[in-house]
């Protein structure tokens, strides 16, 4: 009698504890999604006040999981558009960590619509208009990583004459000598023209 009222208190803490853990996940995504809305609206306010620019690169997500968890369907902050259109919106003052942020996302990225969709645009343009940086972190990942992120940017392409940041990146990074590169986004970009259209 005794083992099993030991056993029953120690499922019973055992569930006590998943449920307090599942909870515990939950309100730390609703925090850090607050802590987002926060920034974005002290961005929106003032879109050239380096602190608020900080504040917002340090609350958006840096992981792909931390990314799903707060922009997949069903999340906090679902869709995420006009979440990842303000992050990408800082290229040009914070070259380093909109590069860096984006291309550590997409290592992980997987597309679908709504905001892998997003950020595979954001990171589109990022690679199109900062080609140079662009390229000097994918030719940092491993082999592996980097033709993961060159084929995320061709998921779900169904017309590459209305993305034309992909071919910018491919002639930006001609120019600059990188033709290995450059044939590696060809030959994805061929890769995807080829296969059939859903």
């Amino acid at each position: 009698m005794q083992a099993i009222c030991r056993t029953t208190l120690l499922l019973l803490l055992s569930c006590l504890s998943t449920f307090v853990c599942i909870a515990d996940g939950q309100t730390a995504d609703q925090n850090t999604a607050e802590q987002l809305r926060i920034a974005l609206n002290s961005l929106q306010k003032a879109p050239h006040d380096t602190s608020a620019q900080r504040e917002y690169i340090h609350a958006f997500p840096h992981d792909y999981a931390s990314f799903v968890r707060l922009f997949d369907l069903g999340k906090p902050l679902y869709d995420g558009h006009k979440y990842v259109e303000a992050f990408s919106s800082l290229g040009d003052s914070h070259e380093d960590e909109i590069g860096s942020t984006l291309t550590s996302l997409c290592t992980e990225a997987r597309y679908d619509a709504d905001a892998p969709a997003y950020l595979q645009q954001a990171t589109a343009v990022f690679g199109s208009r900062h080609t140079e940086k662009f390229l000097s972190l994918l030719k940092a990942l491993p082999a592996r990583k980097r033709a993961h992120i060159i084929n995320f940017l061709t998921e779900g392409v169904e017309d590459f004459v209305a993305y034309p940041e992909y071919q910018r990146i491919i002639d930006h990074s001609n120019a600059l000598g990188e033709t290995a590169i450059a044939q590696q986004f060809e030959i994805a970009r061929t890769r995807r023209t080829e296969q059939p259209k859903d």
